[in-house]
């Protein structure tokens, strides 16, 4: 992953010196100011490297507004972007093990009581983004790479699941022929809870052609529709949650009996894991509208619309 990140910044950075040539140089380019509005649906996925833990993705999408400014082979945008991402982690089947007692009949059995979980997060994500990417382009082609600052507008990770409840005594020789309602059987569970992080900071890319570029002749405006391939790579660490515990148990009665049904499962990515991170990776394709004009509108014009004949 990082190294095709650090491949697209150099082919930002270095541009071929026969392609300025041909321009003139940055002095002698044409200046074109672009408005713009896209529109990207993508994969999104949360790479995550601890054990138990597998990720999942779901399909995004979004759209925004900017600005792109061209000079004689080079690039930049800045706008401003809604955007939906949807990711899950499954947790590998894992027990909870918790001392308590469990009627038997008329007996009181001490023991404990173990939770045999099957757990799902449902990621929800809805950003407001400030993507900035500088680039490159010539013959249609362009590339580019940058920042993306991202504020979350109320994300949350919803928790699913299941868990069978069983009772282990502490005398292992005693027989439990009927066990009340509890032992052995499946419950539900389900809670959802805000994401602590909610400022992000993403490494994105694009690659892609412009599918159209025209200027009438009768007119000085630019249209340009390109398609592009792009990726996002978080750089934030999402899994840094306070509580230690994945889940919480329910208050033992006056009998020292705990009801199944108030265990509560909290989400994976708002409990703590170490150094281990977990940060969003998204890819997909992108269609961006621009309109605008060369500022200088020198002879020539009419044929130098996307500044690489």
């Amino acid at each position: 992953m990082w190294r095709m990140v650090c491949m697209a910044m150099l082919t930002v950075l270095v541009m071929p010196v026969d392609a300025q040539r041909r321009r003139g140089g940055f002095a002698d380019g044409d200046h074109y100011h672009f408005g713009y509005i896209s529109g990207h649906v993508g994969y999104s996925l949360l790479d995550t490297r601890a054990s138990g833990v597998i990720p999942v993705g779901n399909v995004g999408g979004g759209i925004g507004l900017g600005y792109e400014y061209r000079l004689s082979g080079l690039w930049a945008n800045i706008g401003v972007q809604f955007s939906m991402h949807r990711s899950k982690l499954q947790l590998d089947p894992y027990t909870i093990e918790h001392e308590g007692k469990l009627r038997d009949g008329a007996l009181l059995r001490e023991g404990t009581l173990l939770y045999d979980v099957n757990q799902t997060d449902e990621i929800q994500w809805n950003f407001v983004d400030v993507p900035i990417l500088f680039g490159y382009y010539t013959h249609g082609f362009h590339v580019g790479a940058g920042l993306k600052v991202s504020y979350a507008l109320n994300p949350k990770t919803h928790t699913i699941g299941t868990y069978n409840l069983r009772f282990r005594p502490n005398n292992t020789d005693a027989i439990i022929e009927n066990l009340p309602d509890r032992g052995l059987m499946e419950y539900a569970f389900e809670v959802e809870q805000a994401n602590r992080l909610n400022v992000g900071v993403s490494l994105i890319g694009e690659i892609g052609y412009d599918l159209l570029s025209s200027l009438p002749t009768h007119s000085r405006i630019c249209h340009v529709l390109k398609m592009s391939f792009y990726f996002e790579y978080g750089l934030n660490n999402y899994n840094k949650g306070d509580e230690k515990a994945r889940f919480e148990l329910p208050t033992p009665d006056e009998h020292g009996e705990a009801k199944a049904t108030g265990v509560v499962f909290n989400p994976y990515l708002n409990t703590a894991a170490g150094s281990l991170r977990t940060v969003p990776f998204i890819a997909g394709l992108k269609l961006t509208y621009m309109i605008g004009g060369s500022r200088t509108a020198r002879a020539g014009f009419h044929h130098g619309c996307m500044c690489y004949n």
